[in-house]
């Protein structure tokens, strides 16, 4: 009892549980409102925020540049005053990203709008937001590095009820529109972008010093990710351009919706594999041999349970979704339903692959994973444009599925090329 007691008051333990919990809730509260918004925006307002969250991804990523991650490699390598002059470089190469990337704007602006139907203004909106959630993540980045859960949820929390609030008082109250649902996420990230920086300045963890050394280190760490960072925006943001050129935002609005419900599994399933994957590098670790036969014998009995656990929670995710649209939503959004089906279906292959993947990463033969991941990205690059453009919107939830079916499949045969399961007894 003493033992579990102690289990339970480990402060990894209660640093995971925080992290899961703040995540939940930021992840479920957007959710849990967009019946809500359907009430107040059209198909076509809500396709235009969708795009708006395409154009916020990729700027996110070429702003930041992983930059976080640079900090999070060197955090405990160097002396508290050698992080702040690292966090400063850091900081400079992701500001001179975001004035490249201002200067480009006004050049391209004519065929950003026509790609996305999105005004220009709101596109400039939209890198300025990804500057300051830069700033945020650096913020974060070091309080989990630090191991202050307690803030990093408190912070997330906060941004997400920020975010909510502004956007229903916008929306509804003034009667703002898919405008008023930007506004209100801009509101929050420049906010808590702002507060971020006060903190980071206040309390010592910039020190305003270039150094070659440490700004030559972060972007060679930074550059070579894009790419891999890059292939997972194409696979989630591809389609949304491709169905706004063939086939308007309305339907973009409806697509998105659909495939929203399958964000509710995701996080299900990522929340598992957080816990399944230090088991199973636990249980293959041992070097007895008996032991290990043993131990690898269960895992397989294990992971045959967990595909078929994963294949009821998905049917059971598809009626629970219909429930809800139909008795939740606005009649405008009642269509978005043809798109739940694949969307609960590619993340359940998704959870497939994350069963399989875990062996690729304990024998760290993840070079290869990368070059799986871009191939995966370039097949739905080319896939949905044929299957959107000959079959409409739907195209794109058949080319998402088939996309996680190959990704899956390919993971699956690699993972027992690098790692012996007995996986046919």
């Amino acid at each position: 009892m003493k033992r579990f007691q102690s289990i339970l008051s480990h402060p990894l333990l209660k640093a995971s549980f925080i992290y899961t919990i703040c995540d939940a809730i930021n992840k479920a509260v957007p959710f849990f409102i967009l019946p809500v918004l359907s009430h107040y925006l059209l198909p076509s307002d809500y396709g235009l925020v969708a795009n708006f969250g395409v154009l916020a991804g990729i700027l996110n990523l070429l702003v930041l540049l992983t930059m976080d991650g640079a900090i999070s490699v060197n955090f405990h390598r160097l002396t508290r005053n050698e992080i702040r002059e690292y966090v400063f470089n850091a900081f400079l190469i992701s500001s001179f990203s975001f004035l490249l990337i201002f200067a480009i704007f006004f050049f391209i602006q004519k065929p950003l709008v026509n790609l996305l139907e999105i005004p220009f203004k709101y596109q400039v909106l939209c890198l300025i937001m990804a500057f300051f959630n830069m700033i945020s993540s650096i913020n974060l980045i070091i309080w989990r590095l630090e191991e202050k859960p307690l803030n990093f949820g408190v912070y997330g929390i906060g941004n997400t009820l920020v975010n909510i609030v502004s956007s229903l008082i916008l929306v509804i109250t003034y009667k703002l529109g898919w405008q008023g649902r930007i506004i209100g996420m801009s509101i929050a990230v420049i906010l808590f972008g702002l507060y971020s920086w006060i903190y980071l300045v206040k309390f010592n963890y910039i020190k305003l010093r270039f150094k070659i050394k440490y700004f030559r280190d972060a972007l060679l760490f930074g550059l070579p990710l894009l790419p891999h960072a890059l292939s997972f925006w194409l696979r989630s943001g591809i389609d949304r351009i491709y169905i706004t050129h063939f086939w308007g935002a309305e339907q973009v609005g409806l697509y998105a919706t659909g495939f929203q419900f399958g964000l509710l599994i995701s996080f299900l399933i990522g929340a598992f594999n957080n816990a399944f994957s230090p088991y199973l590098f636990k249980t293959l670790s041992t070097t007895v041999e008996p032991k290990l036969s043993v131990n690898k014998r269960k895992l397989v009995k294990m992971t045959y349970a967990i595909l078929l656990g994963l294949i009821f929670a998905g049917v059971l995710f598809i009626f629970f979704s219909k429930f809800i649209i139909e008795y939740w939503f606005s009649k405008e959004y009642l269509d978005s339903f043809e798109y739940v089906t694949w969307a609960i279906g590619a993340q359940v292959f998704n959870g497939f692959y994350l069963l399989f993947v875990n062996y690729i990463f304990f024998v760290k033969k993840t070079k290869q994973l990368a070059t799986i991941t871009m191939i995966c990205a370039l097949i739905q690059v080319i896939l949905s444009y044929f299957l959107i453009r000959e079959l409409g919107p739907i195209g794109a939830a058949y080319s998402t599925m088939a996309v996680s079916v190959i990704n899956f499949i390919l993971v699956m045969f690699y993972s027992a090329k690098v790692y012996k399961m007995p996986w046919l007894g």
